[in-house]
């Protein structure tokens, strides 16, 4: 039996620290490669399509590349390409990347069995996708990621489903929302401007105890008791005077627009844990009605808003409002 030397010790030492360099480096910086109809990041144990480059119509993306698995569809990769009207994606690929596909302006149909993330205007601007089945497997729909998809009446189905993102299917051609039970809608407009907000025929939307919408019309609004979080239901540049009712359900203000419109007088009660940081440069400031310690004492301090301290209030029939 040969004697493994100190030379031949250090010799494999050394190749195995070159090539848990070389993996450890991967991880993070992928060699960009051209392969067929796309530019290829290969990943240490993935790899990502980077860019499209082909002309077919129908695009069946690859499920492997060599011996390695095709994890994304990264980053731009078929934006604004006018030829493709078909994808179909196969069961290695779980990440759709931001942008993707957006502004394909002939995109249709879009296929696929293990999509577990959806980006930022993943399918913007899609105004003829029709059909977008993601697989069982969906977890988030990010902010825009449909916006303007007109022709598609339904959202991606998953029981898996877990949040929509900001304006996610805004200006979309969503006529039925299915089941969204347990999926955070609390990002503002995900349905505005579409076929199904349209025709709710109430003065409150409520989707999973969040006020999605005011519809009213009345200077009142007294919002249902049992809403726990308030959306982006009223509008930012409203000219009409409204003074605005908050239950004692309500535990989180996720709408900034209210708190910019010095047309707003809004009663916020002490259960209210948490409101939205306000980042919007704006001199115009609503009012505040509150009790003494609550979180919107010290919001409308922290932010420069006008408010009232009272110790307590009678909530106004709404219907008697003139």
């Amino acid at each position: 039996m040969k004697k493994i030397t100190k030379k031949k010790i250090l010799i494999i030492a050394c190749v195995i620290g070159a090539l848990l360099l070389i993996y450890v480096r991967l991880l993070s910086h992928p060699i960009r490669k051209r392969v067929g109809d796309f530019t290829v990041d290969f990943y240490s144990n993935r790899v990502c399509l980077a860019k499209y480059h082909g002309t077919e119509e129908c695009v069946t993306i690859p499920n492997k590349i060599g011996i390695m698995p095709v994890r994304t569809i990264g980053f731009c990769c078929f934006m604004k390409n006018s030829v493709i009207k078909s994808v179909t994606i196969p069961e290695n690929v779980e990440i759709l990347e931001p942008r993707a596909f957006a502004m394909c302006d002939n995109l249709e149909s879009v296929k696929a069995e293990e999509i577990k993330f959806v980006g930022y205007d993943t399918f913007l601007g899609d105004n003829r996708l029709k059909e977008a089945n993601l697989g069982n497997r969906l977890e988030t729909i990010s902010s825009n990621a449909f916006q303007g998809c007109e022709a598609l009446s339904s959202i991606p189905y998953s029981s898996k489903l877990k949040s929509l993102g900001h304006r996610a299917f805004w200006g979309s051609g969503i006529e039925e929302i299915g089941d969204l039970s347990g999926v955070n809608v609390e990002e503002a407009y995900i349905f505005e401007d579409t076929p199904w907000m349209d025709k709710q025929d109430t003065d409150y939307v409520i989707i999973n105890n969040v006020l999605q919408k005011y519809k009213g019309d009345k200077n009142v609004s007294v919002i249902p008791y049992g809403v726990e979080v308030l959306s982006e239901a009223y509008g930012w540049e409203s000219e009409e005077v409204l003074t605005i009712y908050l239950p004692e359900s309500v535990k989180k203000i996720c709408a900034i627009g209210l708190f910019v419109n010095p047309n707003y007088v809004i009663y916020i009660p002490e259960s209210v844990e948490y409101i939205e940081k306000n980042e919007v440069a704006d001199e115009n400031r609503c009012k505040i009605i509150t009790v003494s310690g609550s979180y919107a004492e010290q919001y409308a301090i922290d932010n420069d808003i006008n408010y009232e301290i009272v110790d307590g209030w009678e909530v106004p029939e709404e219907d008697s409002a003139e």
